[in-house]
């Protein structure tokens, strides 16, 4: 309950905001202003907080009269109302005297000066947001002409505006599924409740629109809807949509095709969505098909972590994130590669091309491909026979390219190697990845070439100290994760004799100028001996 000191100051704290020559020190004070009202009202009830308190209805009502307030006095009084209008009988009692259907229809700040504020028309969209919790709003949205404008206001210039816009959509659309009595059979025959309708015609509409934005922001509604609700409406309106998503497929270019996969990812995570819902999974095969390399990756990534994807589906969406990886090792490759490394990973032409259409292209399609594999390597659900040899193989060839110590063998080969030389940023993906695969078996040859290599990274003067930390930090994962001899407490020859080979590396850089390579290299050495000091047998 409002405390009495505040409610008798509560009068002149509303004159005050509807004099537009009283001066606000800023926003903040308004908004501790609405969290305070609204935990009063959350505490009552709102309509009694009205009736004790009537100066906050005249604010209210001074703001649809007088059209001079401030942008920031109209956008918090937007949202005030719209934050006591969520209790259905406070709704009622604002309804009866229009105040409502001033502030939020069509004839109201919609046709002011100050529309043209971003902060206003957030203030309108957060206040229809506070409001649409029950029947009363819903009809109200919808006879207002509210729902319109705001399908209107997705395309605002304002992201933030466009944003809200496209969540009170999502909300609006899940509220009157709620409150509609209306079974699925009904829904499967097209009959959506009067809102829910208006929405959906407008998705459908969007979704055939040759307009991207207009593409984008239906499939941002629907990626919101199937990932926040899962009840059996959702597997009605994927089911009435997907043939139309399927077609976006088809288009060349393909409109929004990062939203697009989001659609996609979305819809297979929603529970509500039967396992066996068979025009889910061609949509994402063909997906997986169409789009770019930087956009197939994603969605080939979060195939691969569903449990119940099918396992043909997952044979491709591993082939699809191997593909970049693959393109490049059969670019340079000379001696012959690791068994099973093309097997359902041939490197497409439009991968090829994607990769040497330019170094910002390829840098950025190989760290995601580096990463998303990184991410997959320790998961239950990863593909099995884990391809251990092929990939240690792939980040060797990489970490090679960027440091020109590879020899390709073609042309494609000798435009990686321009491309990548002396790349930080896939050094350090790469690196990261080695790491990761130091913790499964490898075979003597190819641990060979790994300490090789990295031996080169530790030892060379064009490394960067962030590349030489992460070269530090994947040595040592690779030393403590090497197999003993049976029966001995000591490493096997090869480690023994990297070993002998990075001492004079270390100690150089244990004396380096630079304090951030002198700390790597001590932090190395300090990790490495309390690992094996504490493994030291006692006396």
């Amino acid at each position: 309950m409002m405390d009495p000191e505040c409610s008798r100051l509560l009068p002149a704290l509303c004159a005050a905001l509807a004099d537009p020559r009283q001066p606000l020190a800023d926003d903040t004070c308004l908004e501790k202003l609405l969290d305070w009202f609204k935990t009063v009202a959350e505490a009552e009830s709102s309509l009694l907080l009205l009736q004790e308190n009537p100066a906050l209805v005249e604010l209210l009502s001074h703001v649809l009269k007088s059209q001079d307030v401030s942008a920031r006095v109209l956008s918090f009084s937007l949202r005030l109302a719209g934050m006591f209008a969520a209790q259905e009988d406070c709704f009622l009692y604002l309804q009866q005297g229009e105040l409502l259907r001033g502030l939020f229809g069509e004839g109201g700040p919609l046709c002011w000066a100050a529309w043209s504020v971003p902060t206003v028309r957030s203030g309108w969209i957060q206040g229809l947001r506070s409001l649409a919790q029950h029947t009363s709003a819903l009809h109200f949205l919808v006879n207002s002409g509210a729902v319109d404008t705001v399908l209107s206001l997705q395309g605002d210039p304002s992201l933030f505006v466009a944003s809200a816009a496209s969540q009170l959509l999502v909300h609006t659309l899940a509220l009157s599924m709620q409150d509609g009595a209306t079974g699925c059979s009904s829904l499967w025959g097209g009959m959506w409740p009067a809102c829910a309708q208006k929405i959906v015609g407008h998705v459908e509409e969007s979704l055939q629109s040759t307009v991207a934005p207009q593409v984008m922001q239906a499939l941002n509604i629907l990626t919101s809807t199937f990932g926040r609700y899962h009840r059996p409406w959702t597997e009605v309106l994927w089911g009435q949509l997907c043939p139309l998503v399927a077609r976006l497929l088809e288009r060349n270019p393909i409109p929004a095709a990062h939203s697009l996969v989001d659609l996609l990812l979305s819809v297979a995570r929603c529970p509500a969505l039967s396992s066996s819902h068979s025009s889910l999974w061609e949509a994402v095969a063909q997906a997986l098909r169409c789009v770019s390399p930087m956009q197939a990756g994603p969605l080939a990534l979060g195939m691969l972590k569903l449990l119940h994807c099918p396992q043909a589906l997952r044979a491709q969406a591993f082939g699809v994130l191997l593909q970049p990886l693959a393109c490049v090792v059969k670019a340079t490759g000379q001696a012959p590669r690791p068994s099973g490394w093309l097997d359902g990973a041939e490197g497409s032409s439009l991968t090829v091309d994607a990769l040497l259409s330019s170094k910002s292209a390829c840098v950025g399609i190989l760290c995601q491909t580096l990463a998303q594999l990184e991410e997959l390597q320790p998961l239950p659900q990863r593909p099995a026979p884990w391809p251990q040899e092929p990939l240690q193989d792939a980040a060797v060839t990489i970490l090679q390219l960027c440091h020109s110590s590879a020899a390709p063998s073609s042309s494609d080969g000798g435009r990686f190697c321009a491309t990548l030389m002396g790349c930080v940023r896939v050094q350090r993906a790469a690196l990261d990845f080695l790491g990761t695969l130091s913790q499964e078996t490898r075979s003597q040859e190819l641990e060979k070439q790994v300490f090789a290599v990295l031996l080169e990274y530790l030892g060379s003067p064009d490394s960067s100290p962030t590349v030489l930390k992460k070269a530090f930090q994947t040595t040592l994962r690779w030393l403590l994760s090497s197999p003993r001899t049976p029966g001995c407490p000591n490493l096997s020859p090869r480690p023994l004799l990297f070993l002998r080979e990075l001492f004079p590396v270390l100690q150089k850089r244990l004396c380096s100028p630079g304090w951030e390579v002198r700390d790597s290299a001590l932090e190395f050495l300090t990790q490495l001996s309390r690992h094996w000091g504490a493994a030291a047998p006692g006396p």
